[in-house]
């Protein structure tokens, strides 16, 4: 371990009530699609019985991330602090801001597959250049990655002092990218439309989407809850300062 893992490791044994609420709210969008309350580390709702969360919480890390230990999940969160995806968006991105790149992709591409994962990706990137110029859709992979720090707490995989760490990590890299809850939710939103493969260029029943009612109901709800969440007074993201001392 070199100083720096060591001096976040020090730090996270030693956070506050604030911080880790606010490191927690890292996980507010899928924790609350989830049903999941921000109050504390582990996974809690009023709804379900612990042992239904515990449960579900395991099939969600063994069958939709292949998590079955402590080594899986550090490998999970290794790579999703630097996705291909997230790469792929930056670049696209830069090609849609800068006329050379953009002119070049034009003439290279005309017969590009418009239902490739890149032509969905560049849509989207073009889409919200300005606004996602820093950050691209980083904010898919922190909080994926916050969600499954609790997911991995809450059904004993890891320890609570492992998941302030790996928490607090995630923390100082949301914290280099991002200038507030809004620009956050909103990488997170688009980089999970982008990951789901949503094409911005596709019209309403399509072969690529079979079940296409489906899947623009499902990205309709998932924008009415971001569009919640910022409008939501008691909700963390819109109670917390971005810039705290972590």
């Amino acid at each position: 371990m070199d100083n720096s893992q060591a001096d976040l490791m020090l730090k996270s044994q030693s956070l506050t009530n604030k911080q880790k609420h606010w490191l927690i709210s890292l996980s507010g969008y899928l924790s609350m699609q989830n049903g999941y309350s921000l109050d504390c580390l582990l996974h809690k709702s009023k709804t379900y019985p612990l042992q239904a969360i515990i449960n579900g919480n395991i099939k969600v890390l063994k069958n939709s991330y292949d998590i079955h230990s402590k080594v899986d999940l550090v490998e999970t969160l290794d790579v999703f602090t630097d996705t291909a995806r997230s790469g792929q968006f930056m670049n696209c991105l830069a090609q849609s801001v800068r006329h050379d790149l953009y002119i070049e992709r034009f003439f290279l591409n005309q017969n590009e597959d418009k239902n490739s994962d890149e032509y969905v990706v560049s849509a989207w990137a073009q889409k919200h250049n300005v606004a996602l110029s820093n950050c691209g859709i980083k904010g898919f992979d922190i909080g994926r990655s916050a969600f499954l720090c609790r997911c991995a707490f809450t059904t004993g995989l890891i320890t609570e002092q492992e998941a302030w760490y790996y928490l607090l990590v995630l923390g100082k890299i949301a914290q280099q990218l991002f200038t507030d809850w809004q620009e956050f939710g909103l990488s997170h939103l688009v980089g999970r439309l982008t990951w789901v493969g949503i094409n911005l260029a596709e019209p309403v029943g399509t072969k690529r989407y079979p079940n296409d009612f489906e899947i623009k109901q499902k990205i309709q709800l998932d924008v009415e809850e971001l569009t919640s969440i910022l409008a939501d007074d008691e909700h963390p993201w819109c109670q917390l300062e971005w810039q705290i001392d972590l």
